[in-house]
């Protein structure tokens, strides 16, 4: 064999090593983070692992502009009288939104918020969840379109964990008014305004206050599945227990059983007889979540639930026709 031929050879050898070498640690990075995604059901794998997005993006015009139509025609047959969006592929995709400044009372969208007042302090202090808590029943029942299934009795200790679950999963209003006195009794009332500040939403003075819009309430969600205001296992189990919602009447509606949802809804009735009615959440779409958050006014709940319901069916169908 020549000193060329050699040489060639050698070449040749180190292509290939290198080249093998390079494939291998790529099967490696692929693994491992496949490997690493499997411990998240909820949060941004991708940002924990590395995990990289595999769904192709392009813009939404056509489909604001369709449901945009879809929200003046049922405006014009008198089923709502007004509807904010907002969207958000969650894989580093596209943004729309329809009237997303608009401002709506939160009602029970501000239990997520006051769940991650108690999720944050139990990182410094891990007892608190620990903590058990009972009431006495003074017969305080708000009235609830969309009642839970299931509400915590009077005289009985619950943890303080499973009092967060209830009042994420259920919407029980009887947690979330005991937690709130709690919270408020041990680290003071500024402590939860402060979290609201913090999270970049305004805190309303009462819960009939138009003090929230879709675009604003929506960063909550990021933060929990970037895994960016609390630990990851802790916006894990948040995002499972949105994701146990017991509320089946809005986004849900509008998607395939077998894809989840993590959302917290929200209604309110206004002493002019107006009506709210929100659902927001994350769409766990296979490997390519994204955000939709809804708000509605109008005059009957259910036409409410229906347009909200309706509109995530559209969005879930564009997306899902997307798949490369």
């Amino acid at each position: 064999m020549t000193i060329l031929e050699k040489w060639y050879a050698k070449a040749a050898f180190l292509a290939v090593f290198f080249a093998f070498g390079i494939a291998s640690g790529i099967w490696i990075v692929h693994e491992r983070a496949e490997a690493c995604s499997k411990n998240y059901t909820f949060i941004n794998a991708g940002v924990v692992c590395g995990k990289p997005a595999v769904i192709k993006k392009t813009g939404y015009a056509e489909t604001q502009q369709k449901i945009s139509e879809f929200i003046e025609a049922e405006r014009a047959a008198g089923h709502i009288s007004e509807v904010a969006l907002y969207f958000r592929d969650l894989k580093n995709g596209p943004v729309f939104g329809i009237n997303e400044l608009v401002e709506f009372a939160p009602a029970s969208l501000l239990k997520l918020p006051l769940a991650l007042v108690f999720l944050s302090e139990a990182e410094r202090e891990p007892t608190l969840l620990a903590q058990t808590l009972s009431f006495d029943d003074l017969g305080w029942r708000q009235k609830q379109e969309f009642p839970p299934p299931e509400s915590i009795e009077a005289g009985r200790p619950y943890l303080v964990e499973e009092l967060l679950r209830r009042m994420i999963v259920y919407s029980d209003n009887l947690a979330a008014e005991l937690l709130e006195t709690h919270i408020a009794a041990i680290r003071g009332k500024d402590v939860v305004k402060d979290t609201y500040l913090e999270l970049g939403i305004i805190a309303p003075g009462d819960i009939f206050d138009e003090a929230v819009n879709v675009r604003r309430y929506s960063s909550i969600f990021r933060v929990l599945y970037n895994a960016s205001f609390l630990t990851p296992e802790f916006s894990e189990k948040i995002l499972g227990w949105l994701a146990d919602s017991t509320f089946k009447d809005g986004l849900t509606g509008g998607v395939p059983e077998n894809i989840r949802i993590a959302h917290k809804f929200g209604e309110r009735e206004r002493s002019n007889g107006i009506l709210q009615l929100h659902d927001c959440g994350i769409v766990y779409y296979p490997e390519n979540p994204y955000l939709l958050c809804v708000m509605t006014r109008g005059n009957d709940m259910q036409e409410l639930a229906a347009v909200i319901k309706a509109i995530s069916k559209e969005v879930y169908e564009e997306v899902n026709s997307r798949r490369l």
